[in-house]
């Protein structure tokens, strides 16, 4: 199993752990575990199409979160303005709601995992964390639904780019 599957099961395990009373610090590690399990699926693919293996690790670190942001900003905007001209139905528009999902997800779990990471005055609730979990395994099953498509691509490619 791949280590961004692995984080996602320990989040669920975690959403879990204990049956009554969960406390705060396994809520919070769920939230996090979540998102970095997106991280990582994305990091991934872009790794993946770097042709040398034994460099994918090196050139993975160079993916900054604040990167990761802004370029699912972008992407959801450029995608939000073309679903407003109404699309025909077919593998296009799908594909573009299917990243779109992915986008929204990211944006919402890595500001999820700064507040479950720093703002302890905030108490999670199990049902949060886990409406939380299950966007990631949506957001994971979109994403491998359209990983291959040109508009995920070159998304995967807008990770590694600087803004001119």
């Amino acid at each position: 199993m791949a280590f961004q599957d692995d984080l996602l099961e320990q989040a669920g395990h975690l959403t879990k752990r204990e049956p009554r009373r969960p406390k705060q610090a396994s809520l919070r590690r769920a939230v996090s575990a979540a998102y970095y399990a997106l991280f990582h699926l994305l990091v991934d693919g872009t790794t993946r199409n770097w042709k040398h293996q034994a460099q994918r690790s090196e050139l993975g670190r160079a993916i900054e979160h604040g990167r990761l942001r802004k370029a699912c900003e972008q992407k959801r905007a450029r995608i939000k303005e073309y679903l407003k001209g109404n699309p025909p139905i077919g593998r296009e528009r799908d594909v573009a709601a299917q990243l779109q999902r992915v986008m929204d997800t990211v944006i919402e779990l890595q500001q999820d995992r700064h507040t479950a990471d720093y703002d302890n005055s905030k108490r999670w609730a199990r049902v949060e964390v886990q409406a939380k979990v299950d966007a990631a395994v949506t957001a994971f099953a979109s994403w491998k639904g359209v990983r291959q498509e040109d508009a995920a691509q070159e998304f995967l490619v807008s990770l590694l780019l600087k803004d001119r």
